[in-house]
């Protein structure tokens, strides 16, 4: 393995140079057009790594702009590694350290919007396939790169190559923590309306799956609201009848760790008498507990822990009323038992609801030789204890049967994914592509 290394340590500036062009190109999903669904942006972004792949002289498929992949080796046996190129999308662009879409690099850092999800793991990956055959390691089986385009909003792409494609036996995702992800909790998106009309505006969030870090109302009352958000010690601006509320942005897997904007919003306007179903629903039956207890009391299991509940997007004015919840369903729980509890509580309200998407959860037990190999690779670079963690994250492995999501952040380390300033630390890139190299490597046998 010692010639593995040296090829990996020889191409370290080029990977670092191909990543900062992947960040170049806003991957944000835009307006489909003839042959990109989810267009140009994206499209460019899948194209530019099918080419890498291409040069490095390995088998590389693109389809209909859904989905790509790049595959290495000889033999029956499929491995797969899956990894995305979409990102969610850049609030207040204009308060980054550098902007969004540069890939500048500052302080042993690559900042970009997907730096770390999931641009610098895809292309670790990427890199590790061709060190691994650059050091002429024999391969058994055939390993596939799966290039994914709506990871972050609707898995359409996925959801194509599970129809159209070979599935893989086995493999890994690296797209979210270290030493490895055998557990993830199942995704419930749900749309709540109602039909009753109101005179204010009230708009927070983008996508889904973040915690919303602002929230703007527009009408009466602006004075008590700002009042109160001032004696609370809330971040907020104001500008005539518009207030501002602004929170702090997390993945909705975690969303202990931010603020929520439009929460907090609803809770000012409900306790200055302003009301709407939506408004009140959220003020008196979530709160900012990002557990909902009111409604699931105390829900979770002892494999992946506690439900967790996100009010992610809100549109209200007189012509919508509206409001999109991400609930994370512990992996032993049933989602249908779920639903129950959330209708029970959103009747009072008349609130009419929407199921927009739900994925199943994800369970490999830790004695599956897919966990043992990927965690005695871990040990062996890293030096560190690799018993498997359980994640609110929805990854490409629930998509596939034993699969486990493997990295790129490791302990310790600021989670950045979906967050300012996002960016992935060089060393930490570069300690991905040796594990990936030899996972690859251990895994192909």
């Amino acid at each position: 393995m010692d010639q593995l290394e040296n090829i990996i340590n020889e191409q370290k500036d080029q990977l670092i140079s191909s990543l900062q062009q992947l960040i170049q190109f806003n991957s944000v999903e835009g307006e489909p057009k003839e042959g990109m669904p989810f267009g140009k942006g994206v499209d460019d972004a899948l194209k530019f790594v099918l080419n890498l792949g291409k040069e490095f002289g390995f088998k590389a498929v693109y389809k209909d702009g859904y989905y790509g992949y790049i595959e290495m080796g000889e033999g029956e046996e499929l491995i797969g590694l899956a990894a995305h190129l979409d990102v969610v999308p850049v609030e207040k662009a204009g308060t980054w350290i550098f902007p969004p879409f540069s890939g500048k690099i500052a302080n042993n850092k690559i900042y970009g919007r997907g730096s770390i999800d999931d641009k610098g793991p895809l292309l670790a990956a990427l890199y590790a396939m061709k060190a691994v055959r650059e050091a002429k390691l024999p391969l058994k089986k055939r390993i596939r790169l799966i290039l994914g385009t709506n990871e972050e909003t609707g898995w359409k792409c996925i959801n194509k190559y599970l129809k159209e494609e070979e599935i893989p036996a086995y493999g890994f995702i690296p797209d979210s923590d270290f030493p490895l992800i055998n557990a993830e909790k199942s995704l419930l998106q749900i749309r709540l309306t109602s039909k009753e009309k109101v005179n204010f505006a009230m708009i927070g969030g983008t996508a889904l799956n973040s915690v919303p870090d602002s929230c703007s109302y527009t009408g009466e009352k602006t004075e008590g609201i700002i009042a109160a958000a001032h004696a609370s010690s809330y971040n907020y601006n104001s500008e005539g009848n518009t207030f501002t509320l602004l929170g702090k942005t997390a993945h909705s897997a975690k969303t202990w760790e931010g603020i929520n904007a439009i929460v907090r919003t609803a809770i000012l306007l409900f306790n200055n008498n302003i009301s709407s179903p939506i408004i009140d629903f959220i003020a008196q039956e979530v709160g900012e507990d990002v557990y909902a207890r009111k409604i699931f009391d105390n829900y979770y299991d002892t494999v992946s822990g506690k439900l967790t509940f996100n009010v992610a997007k809100v549109n209200i004015d007189k012509d919508l009323h509206e409001v999109y919840l991400d609930i994370r369903i512990p992996v032993l729980k049933e989602k249908e038992e779920v639903l129950s509890l959330l209708k029970r509580s959103t009747s009072k309200y008349e609130l009419e609801l929407e199921v927009l998407d739900s994925l199943p959860p994800l369970y490999v037990p830790e004695d599956h030789p897919l966990v043992q190999t990927l965690r005695m690779v871990y040990e062996e670079v890293v030096q560190q204890n690799s018993t498997p963690l359980s994640t609110g994250g929805a990854t490409y492995a629930r998509g596939f049967k034993n699969f486990v999501a493997f990295g790129p952040l490791f302990p310790g380390e600021e989670k950045m994914a979906h967050k300012q300033n996002e960016y992935m630390n060089i060393d930490s890139l570069m300690k991905c592509f040796l594990i990936y190299a030899k996972a690859i490597a251990s895994l192909g046998q």
